[in-house]
């Protein structure tokens, strides 16, 4: 079995070697700050498992690739619009796959769960009815589940532009509870002080997976395509497992190699 695996690394690798370099020379890279995944540093330098994949990519394909930090929905709208290359780190919603090609293989996971105040303890047991009429805040453009904004729709939703304003909020009692990811909120809340202390309460809302997307026109085509054989070749050889462990990140379970 072992030899066998090794053999299908080997090929994939082969293929990804002989099948040429994408057209252009310089690629756009965009996305929001995300905790692990893209983000850049004081020295202006950028880093993430995001940018870790993409750097592997650029040098396999002898491109060259650029980053820039945006929020969220503009990122999102310059790849839609093909004046970026790349989006790093969307989840996968039905009406973002209208508008954007994902690649065929998700890098990262996350649990999506709602914060409260440890000192305030909800009714949160999964079902929406027993949190009706709390404040709820959310995060503009992010994707929740299709159950979540079908459940949510009746509710008092709070929508914040960036996730510190929705964490003081939280803690200052004017929102009962906060939805958003743990990945992203811990890193924030390491950063700042805040009146009172919060925490994840379970269970989960859901499980979210994390994808590179790409501008969903012919001509970018060939770019998704050639990502797409190298992320296949990363999980095969146990590389992105490898990448994402250094980074603290979570991967789907079909990256991880035994």
């Amino acid at each position: 079995m072992a030899v066998k695996n090794t053999l299908k690394q080997l090929l994939l690798l082969l293929l990804l070697s002989t099948s040429g370099a994408i057209n252009a020379q310089e690629l756009l890279a965009v996305g929001t700050s995300f905790s692990q995944i893209f983000e850049q540093k004081s020295n202006g330098e950028y880093s993430g498992l995001g940018v870790d994949i993409l750097n592997r990519f650029a040098e396999q394909q002898k491109v060259v690739i650029h980053y820039q930090i945006a929020p969220w929905r503009r990122a999102q709208a310059m790849v839609e619009r093909g004046q970026a290359d790349i989006l790093i780190g969307p989840y996968i919603s039905e009406a973002r796959q209208k508008v954007l090609a994902f690649s065929s293989l998700a890098f990262y996971r996350d649990e999506i769960v709602f914060y409260a105040r440890t000192n305030n303890p909800t009714t949160w047991d999964g079902t929406y009815d027993n949190i009706h009429g709390l404040r709820i805040g959310k995060m503009q453009g992010w994707s929740y589940g299709y159950r979540f904004n079908e459940r949510t729709k009746t509710l008092t939703i709070n929508e914040f532009a960036d996730l510190k304003s929705g964490i003081e909020r939280l803690s200052r009692g004017d929102l009962d509870l906060l939805a958003t990811n743990v990945r992203n909120t811990q890193a924030v809340l390491s950063q700042i002080k805040i009146p009172q202390a919060i925490t994840p309460i379970m269970p989960v809302i859901d499980i979210q997976d994390g994808f590179m997307a790409f501008p969903k026109y012919p001509k970018f085509q060939p770019l998704q395509q050639h990502f797409d054989q190298f992320l296949q070749a990363m999980y095969d050889s146990g590389e992105l497992a490898k990448l994402a462990k250094i980074r603290g990140v979570t991967i789907p379970s079909s990256a991880l190699i035994d």
